[in-house]
């Protein structure tokens, strides 16, 4: 039996997109019942939890955090340990000096395309270190991997933009809503007696929240942002008091699902202005909420969402704010049309399919 390593260090809500990619494919390749020999690197934290849900997979626990200088040195000598035949990381960041068969899932490479202090945690003496350290990490992660998986075709095409490889080496897994999102689901949340619109995510700079506030605060309507609380948490917290904007700006971190879904179905919309992304996966969760979406149309959110979404210039204010007006003023009718398209478009999405894409990719690496 073929033995297979698995980075879930990102597990959980609090690592956001990642944390939700990484929790959501293990689970489904856990009930596609692998004949893989599966071994899970976790956070100690994460042991009992992850133990209860997976009693078939195998455990190794690690103490270094993703992007530390630690985790170039400890997962390659906890990878020796197991000795996998394969590992799959969750992220771009693999070890630079670990050699064995790997593949990796590049979310996106947005990191390519910005760049400056206001992108960064760190200081201004390391962050020119930082960004040396990513582009290596990267290259290594791209050149070196068996195969390589993305969200997107979007993502696909940046990777063959940037490096030279095969396009055949990458596949496209896209990512899809939880079940649970597709369910009633029960929340002791009362929800907010105000209209509103959603946003769910990152508040790093590309996703382009300043100016959606800008706009929002001219439309009679307020905004919830639901959040990681980190220093872009931080900073965006400064910005709407900077604004004078707290009375129509709420901002709040991470919540549970149920309450999350909650939220969103009681909004006039879920709204995503974002510049870059990789997927797009919290409209995906607003359609299968049955909520209706705003978004940006830069790519691959339109691939993503189709025709269920309405669609605005994430850069011209005029144009945004007209696409959220026409949702606060939308027919009842045509409200229920768009939304019920958009569900029946969120269940074209399953993790199902991306777990078995995923497997069938782990096969064909025992093929070469």
């Amino acid at each position: 039996m073929q033995r297979i390593a698995i980075d879930c260090r990102f597990w959980g809500p609090s690592h956001t997109g990642l944390g939700r990619y990484t929790e959501s494919l293990v689970t489904a390749i856990y009930h596609q019942k692998p004949k893989f020999d599966i071994h899970l690197l976790i956070n100690s934290k994460k042991k009992n939890l992850i133990h209860k849900q997976f009693p078939k997979f195998k455990l190794a626990l690690c103490k270094s955090r993703p992007y530390s200088v630690s985790e170039q040195f400890e997962i390659p000598k906890i990878l020796n340990q197991i000795n996998p035949d394969l590992t799959h990381f969750l992220h771009f960041n693999v070890p630079i000096f670990y050699k064995q068969p790997f593949i990796v899932t590049i979310h996106d490479l947005i990191k390519h395309h910005s760049k400056g202090k206001e992108t960064t945690t760190r200081t201004a003496l390391a962050y020119p270190l930082k960004r040396l350290g990513y582009f290596l990490t990267v290259k290594h992660a791209v050149l070196n991997s068996q195969v390589i998986l993305t969200p997107s075709n979007w993502v696909k095409k940046d990777i063959l933009n940037f490096y030279p490889v095969n396009s055949k080496k990458i596949t496209v897994t896209p990512e899809a809503a939880a079940p649970s999102y597709f369910k009633a689901i029960k929340s002791n949340r009362i929800p907010p007696k105000y209209p509103y619109l959603i946003y769910v995510g990152n508040a790093y700079p590309h996703k382009n929240l300043v100016q959606l506030i800008k706009v929002v605060k001219d439309i009679p309507i307020k905004l919830v942002i639901i959040t990681g609380k980190d220093v872009f948490y931080k900073r965006l917290r400064k910005t709407i008091r900077d604004l004078n904007t707290q009375s129509v700006i709420k901002i709040k971190g991470f919540t549970k699902d149920a309450n999350l879904k909650t939220l969103y179905q009681h909004s006039i919309a879920f709204i995503t202005p974002s510049l870059f992304e990789g997927f797009g996966l919290p409209g995906l969760e607003a359609m299968a909420s049955k909520t209706l979406v705003l978004s940006s149309n830069k790519p691959p959110l339109p691939q993503v969402y189709g025709k269920s979404a309405f669609y605005f210039d994430p850069q011209n204010p005029h144009d945004m704010a007209t696409v959220i007006k026409k949702a606060i003023n939308l027919k009842p009718v045509n409200r229920q049309a768009k939304i019920a398209r958009g569900y029946q478009h969120a269940q074209s999405f399953s993790w199902k399919k991306t777990a078995l894409k995923t497997l069938k990719v782990y096969e064909d690496c025992f093929s070469l």
